[in-house]
């Protein structure tokens, strides 16, 4: 099938539109001519209605039953829609039939709201329409007789009125042949007028674009007229006149461009002798660069590990003073205090064999922990410490705890760590409060986890510092007591346990770190081991 050409789909759409324009206005007219044709037909039958009423007003009493009748039959025949005609006498406030008209419809009683309307003698007419069983309209109407100014009786005439079907099809059958002959003059015309108009110099416009495609760039149009396809003329030829004047500019540049790329060429060959040189030169200052980084990784390593070795130190300096009071006083209560200071040593060992072996990069070895055993080692271990600077410690642990896969020694550092960042906060004492407790996904088991929290009332931190403590060599503290590797190391720790970490704090208001284990096992320990262990807690 051949596509339309654009004057032949626009004369079928403007016929199609013409054509439905028409139809509209034509139902428009109909329903309107429909009406008034109806309106007509009802004022004509009042008209009638109170003329008989008025002649028979005027007639002398008394009246003539007979002459009524033949009067009535009359007014019926004078034209085919009224379908009955018949008069009532009034008859001490009651409408009785005195005369109709011959072949006239079966009486009706007269309706009640009708009766009031005719005895009060106000109105000139009564209408009243009611539809028949053949679904015509009859419209009954009813004009009062007057006898010396007293409502003696009433007229009713009922007309069939014309259906809407009938009177639309005389209508439309007139108007749709005018309505045809318009369409196709509209059509015709628009056809004309769109091919000689519009498509012929558009298709010559089309023509002329053809040609300066295929590079006939002197190609132009004749403006026939000053209109919109003439000032699409007038702007192609002016838009093919500067594309000629920039290819011109265009091969000028193009040729220039030729001897630049001969001349930058040479010279680049200059500068990659130079770069060439420049490399060589990198090289060397990378390989020194180099150096400097495993000498400055060295130091953080020295760092650290000072870090980890002064902490175990000063929880021994403390437990060996107060060894030296309980010595004194008590022999057998030193041994507690042998048993820490041992341990400090053993992880003072394990620390500086960690140091060594740092090169060497190996997997954790993790094994079955008792999170609440450790807290409550680490508590016995910085007790000392604690009472030094005026700490009180606050422990709930939850019993029936579960354990976890890690390195007591690697979490006990964790756990001096941030017991030590707590009482650089609060210089002047205060409470330390540790918590433990199980986090369970009622829908799935294996999802528990262990949090312990470490929670303090001291300076706080600024919303600026909290995102920068577990950047390496970042520290807050005064000059020689910090290393800012704590909070560093404390992360690679629970890094290395698939752990998680979290802080939250404000200044002047504290901080709290919050530690998150998964669960190994559904082992459990002792549940009234651990209710002591919150009693002896609570105590200290």
């Amino acid at each position: 099938m051949l596509p339309l050409k654009l004057h032949t789909k626009t004369t079928l759409l403007a016929s199609a539109i013409t054509l439905a324009v028409l139809i509209t206005v034509l139902f428009t007219i109909s329903a309107r001519v429909v009406n008034l044709v109806r309106e007509d037909q009802k004022l004509l039958a009042e008209l009638q209605a109170a003329s008989l009423a008025e002649h028979i007003s005027n007639t002398q009493s008394p009246r003539d039953a007979e002459m009524m009748a033949r009067t009535a039959s009359m007014v019926r025949s004078g034209r085919p829609n009224i379908v009955s005609v018949r008069i009532w006498e009034r008859s001490g406030g009651v409408f009785v039939e005195r005369a109709a008209a011959a072949g006239s419809l079966p009486a009706e009683d007269i309706p009640e709201e009708t009766k009031a309307a005719l005895r009060s003698g106000q109105a000139s007419k009564v209408a009243s329409t009611r539809p028949s069983s053949s679904n015509d309209s009859l419209y009954r109407v009813f004009a009062p007789i007057n006898d010396q100014g007293r409502v003696s009786g009433a007229v009713e005439l009922v007309e069939r009125l014309d259906d809407v079907p009938s009177i639309a099809r005389r209508f439309v059958r007139s108007a749709a042949w005018i309505a045809f002959a318009a369409i196709v003059l509209i059509t015709l015309a628009t056809y004309l007028l769109f091919r000689y108009l519009i498509y012929r110099p558009i298709e010559r416009l089309l023509s002329a674009m053809s040609r300066a495609k295929a590079g006939a760039l002197d190609v132009e149009v004749p403006a026939r007229a000053p209109d919109e396809i003439g000032n699409l003329s007038i702007e192609f030829n002016s838009m093919i006149g500067q594309i000629r004047e920039m290819t011109g500019e265009r091969e000028a540049q193009q040729q220039l461009l030729e001897e630049r790329v001969s001349d930058a060429t040479s010279k680049l060959q200059e500068r990659n002798e130079q770069l060439e040189d420049s490399n060589l030169q990198l090289w060397h200052t990378t390989r020194r660069l180099t150096e400097l980084e495993r000498l400055a990784a060295a130091g953080q390593t020295a760092a650290q590990f000072a870090h980890e070795v002064g902490t175990p130190l000063n929880l021994i300096s403390g437990h060996v003073q107060l060894l030296r009071t309980s010595l004194q006083s008590n022999p057998q209560s030193a041994l507690p205090r042998l048993e820490t200071i041992t341990d400090q040593i053993e992880r003072i060992e394990r620390i500086v064999r960690q140091m060594l072996d740092r090169t060497r990069v190996e997997a954790a070895e993790l094994s079955p922990v008792d999170l609440n055993d450790l807290l409550r080692r680490m508590s016995d271990a910085t007790s000392p410490l604690l009472e030094e600077r005026g700490v009180r410690l606050t422990a709930k642990l939850a019993p029936d705890l579960p354990l976890i896969a890690g390195d007591s020694d690697r979490l006990q550092q964790v756990f001096i760590n941030l017991i030590n960042n707590a009482l650089d906060a609060m210089p002047n004492g205060g409470e330390l409060r540790v918590t433990s407790e199980v986090n369970t996904n009622d829908d799935s088991k294996s999802d528990a986890q262990v949090i312990v929290d470490f929670g303090d009332d001291g300076c706080g931190m600024t919303e600026e510092i909290r995102a920068h403590i577990f950047d390496s060599m970042y520290t807050t503290k005064k000059r020689g007591r910090g290393t800012g590797l704590g909070l560093v190391v404390v992360r690679q720790v629970m890094s290395e346990h698939g752990g998680n970490i979290e802080v939250e704090s404000e200044s002047d208001r504290g901080s709290l770190f919050r530690l998150t284990f998964p669960v190994i096992r559904e082992v459990k320990p002792d549940k009234d081991r651990y209710d002591d262990l919150n009693e002896e807690y609570a105590a200290t």
